[in-house]
């Protein structure tokens, strides 16, 4: 068992289930962008807490999973994992945020094939747009040359209105700008 063999797991089995999801971050970049190394899955859901005994029966065989650490992180917006049995390869599952972005970039995801099997992920933009927030609030090079990357790729592809509309709204322009000038 391997990180994409873990992935494709998870995946399926959230198709299977209905269950809405995106991946996110390094696979989204790697998707869209340069690719870089990860260490875990990221995954943003939209559940309730009708959706634990569910989730339960998909992964308790496979991974180790925790129905209270699910609870919490519906209650609190935030996120819980599983950790594969075999190799301990770690899955984050995200609480889908309600603010505006969150509820448009979820809107927006977009099934896509990729390692020969149908899955969801984040509109280019919006791994953008998420990429500068979190470069704003955190100052990690790494987010900023994520953006970088996703932009220099998908460059011709992407509506730039938008990301201009939301990185004016999310104080991010400066970044942004950034970005567009150095590649000009």
């Amino acid at each position: 068992m391997n990180f994409e063999q873990v992935t494709l797991n998870v995946v399926k089995k959230l198709n299977q289930s209905k269950i809405p999801y995106m991946l996110t971050v390094a696979l989204a970049v790697s998707y869209y962008g340069e690719p870089r190394t990860t260490h875990n899955i990221d995954l943003v859901v939209q559940i309730t807490k009708n959706d634990i005994s569910m989730l339960m029966m998909l992964f308790e065989e496979d991974f180790f999973i925790d129905d209270e650490s699910i609870r919490v992180a519906l209650k609190e917006k935030s996120m819980f994992n599983i950790i594969h049995k075999e190799i301990g390869l770690k899955v984050d599952f995200w609480i889908c945020g309600n603010d505006e972005f969150a509820r448009e970039e979820f809107k927006h995801r977009i099934k896509v094939k990729a390692l020969e099997t149908e899955m969801w992920f984040p509109i280019a933009e919006d791994i953008i747009i998420r990429k500068l927030d979190w470069y704003k609030s955190s100052d990690i090079d790494k987010h900023y040359l994520d953006a970088l990357g996703v932009y220099r790729i998908q460059r011709e592809n992407l509506d730039t209105g938008y990301i201009t509309q939301w990185a004016s709204r999310k104080t991010t322009i400066k970044i942004w700008q950034r970005i567009v000038d150095r590649e000009s």
